[in-house]
This record gives structure tokens, C-alpha cells and sequence, in this order.
């Protein structure tokens, strides 16, 4: 997946964590609490947008000709599999997390589980597939500048920023006993989910920049 490629715009994907931080930080200063908690809401406007964008993602990936086949696959599966939790389908399917043993080991029906199994198997498998075929040609492209490999490292800074965010209240009232006033919390809810919706469309930048560099 990674060649040489143009030197320009190596930074370009930077710009959208920086554009919904800062529309993040403009919906809490300007909306009301209320309307907020309905935008950042679970399956609200801005996941239902971010769940859609991954697909989209997905789909673009597949029909990409020019990734080859194995690294065309993961990312498909990869990204079908980022907008299908975005959406909670693997809760309205069990009902729980099926990353823990505790639920295969659980009542639950077993055609049930096999279906959890062969879904987590699947993401697992693509992302195996990504590290092993493309982490050492990531590595040595981000080394000399390259704008795609460029891109994947800011898609996963950004994603884990936006974990870090999503745990940072629960840790610091669970260890250090550090509670937020529910504006503050609200602020942090609208980070999150927000600057979020930015991963997907590093994606597709750095898709631009594939396309481009094969050109």
C-alpha cells in the first residue's frame, strides 16, 4: 500500500481533529445543554454521521483496485466493523460486550455466540493482516515524510486522544476521587464524540493521497 508519494500536503489530515475540537468546543459554548446532550447523544446526529462516514469508508476501501487484495479485505472488514459499534449493534445483538470470555461462557444462545465469535474473529484477523503486511512499510515511509503513512499516524493519535477523553472522567473520579461539574462534563462528552468524527475522514485523506501518489 505505501510507494512513494508526492512531498506535499504530507500534514493535511491534522486539520480535521483540529476543525471538530474547535467545533466541538463552539457546540458547548453556544448550545444549550439540552440541545447538546441530543447531538452527542448515543445513535445521536453526530454518531449516526461518524457510524455512516466508516461505512462509506468501508465500502471505498473494498472497490479500491489498487490496494492489493489482503490489505483491501482488513480495512474493509476493519472499518465495516468501526461504524457497526459506533451504532451499538454488537449490544442490540447480546446485549453485552463480546470482547469478554465471560459471555461465551455465558447462557446466552450459542448460534448467538458463534455469530459474536466469527465477528470478533474476523476483526482480529484484519487487524493482524494490517500489522504484519503494512506496519513495517508504514514505519519506513513515515520515516521519510510520506504523506499517506503520514495520515495513518494521525488517524491513530487521534483515535487513541479521543479514548483517552472518553475514560478521563470515569479514572479520575475512580482514582483519584476528581469529579466534574456536569458543564465540564458535558465539554468533555462533546470532545469526544465530536473530534471522533474526524477519524473517519482521515481515512478517506489519506485514501486521496494513495490515489494521488499511484497517479
Amino acid at each position: 500500500m505505501f510507494e512513494e508519494s508526492p512531498r506535499g500536503g504530507r500534514w493535511s489530515a491534522v486539520w480535521w481533529p483540529a476543525v471538530t475540537a474547535v467545533a466541538a468546543t463552539l457546540f458547548w459554548l453556544l448550545l444549550s445543554p439540552e440541545t447538546l446532550r441530543w447531538l452527542i447523544a448515543e445513535n445521536g446526529p453526530i454518531e449516526g454521521t461518524n457510524a455512516a462516514l466508516y461505512f462509506v469508508c468501508s465500502l471505498i476501501f473494498l472497490l479500491t483496485r489498487r490496494i492489493e487484495p489482503a490489505t483491501r479485505a482488513a480495512l474493509g472488514v476493519l472499518f465495516a466493523a468501526f461504524g457497526a459499534r459506533e451504532m451499538d449493534w454488537h449490544k442490540a445483538l447480546t446485549g453485552k460486550s463480546v470482547l469478554k470470555v465471560s459471555y461465551y461462557l455465558g447462557d446466552a444462545p450459542w448460534q448467538q455466540r458463534l455469530l459474536a465469535f466469527i465477528a470478533v474473529a474476523l476483526v482480529a484477523a484484519a487487524v493482524l493482516t494490517l500489522l504484519l503486511r503494512q506496519a513495517g512499510p508504514l514505519l519506513h515511509h513515515w520515516r521519510r515524510r510520506d504523506p499517506v503513512a503520514s495520515s495513518v499516524v494521525i488517524f491513530a493519535v487521534t483515535m487513541f486522544i479521543t479514548k483517552v477523553i472518553d475514560r478521563m472522567e470515569n479514572l479520575l473520579a475512580e482514582d483519584w476521587g476528581i469529579v466534574f461539574a456536569p458543564e465540564t462534563g458535558l465539554l468533555i462528552g462533546s470532545l469526544e464524540e465530536t473530534i471522533e468524527l474526524s477519524l473517519p475522514l482521515i481515512a478517506l485523506v489519506a485514501w486521496a493521497q494513495f490515489r494521488a501518489m499511484r497517479r
